[in-house]
């Protein structure tokens, strides 16, 4: 049986707009996985070309602690890209990632651990979403439209606490860089075989910083990519006419 012991855990945040947010996120997750007892770990923070002091901040944190490290954009290059760095420079045997806002409890991390040796991913699905109703609403449709476009069964896809076998992103490509990303990886990585365990996790109120979700530019280039994403899957063979 694989123990803490036997896990390497890479874990980044990706964060803009987080100067009050990232300290409090980071603190809490070398506490939790110093506790753990890994073989290893690694701590990435995303820094996404913010125009407050993030970027301060995480430099800060980096010279506190030796298992953190920052990778700073010039230039906001937006939440998918950043997403993408974070899963493609991981060094260990599993990555781990939630955003920088601190709206998850990082101590949920250990229940995500415990269930690594039986599932190839460990998907968090928000237990009671603290969103406005308008995003409440748009978020529904959006799993409902994704389960009948590609006879998915993911609770929450876009849930931002997960956990991967990280073999998985030298496996696949992704069309997208941008929100759609996330469900891009789910959806291929289910077409793979990979096997994944859900988890209900606490969803906190966003206290400080900017979201940047579930404008309406954004939600019409998402339901693009959705259906170029079934055409290239259907180009590829790994998805029938019927799907």
């Amino acid at each position: 049986m694989i123990s803490n012991k036997d896990i390497s855990l890479s874990v980044f945040f990706p964060a803009y707009y987080d100067e009050n947010n990232i300290d409090k996120v980071v603190h809490k997750a070398v506490e939790v996985l110093e506790s753990l007892g890994l073989k290893d770990y690694e701590v990435t923070i995303i820094e996404d070309g913010s125009p407050d002091k993030t970027d301060e901040v995480a430099d800060a944190l980096a010279d506190q602690y030796p298992k953190v490290k920052v990778i700073h954009h010039e230039q906001n290059k937006g939440y998918g890209a950043t997403l993408w760095e974070g899963f493609t420079t991981a060094k260990l045997d599993y990555v781990f990632y939630t955003d920088g806002d601190n709206q998850f409890d990082l101590e949920e991390l250990r229940k995500f651990v415990a269930i690594i040796p039986f599932s190839d991913m460990v998907v968090g699905y928000r237990k009671k979403k603290q969103y406005s109703p308008y995003r409440k609403l748009t978020s529904f449709v959006y799993n409902l439209l994704l389960r009948f476009v590609f006879d998915i069964d993911y609770i929450d896809i876009d849930c931002a606490f997960k956990v991967f076998r990280t073999d998985l992103f030298k496996k696949i490509k992704v069309n997208t860089k941008d929100a759609f990303i996330d469900a891009e990886i789910m959806i291929r990585a289910q077409l793979l075989g990979y096997t994944f365990t859900e988890l209900g996790v606490k969803h906190l109120p966003r206290v400080d910083g900017v979201s940047t979700a579930a404008r309406p530019s954004i939600i019409f280039r998402t339901i693009k990519e959705i259906f170029q994403l079934k055409s290239e899957l259907k180009k590829e063979g790994l998805i029938g006419k019927k799907v």
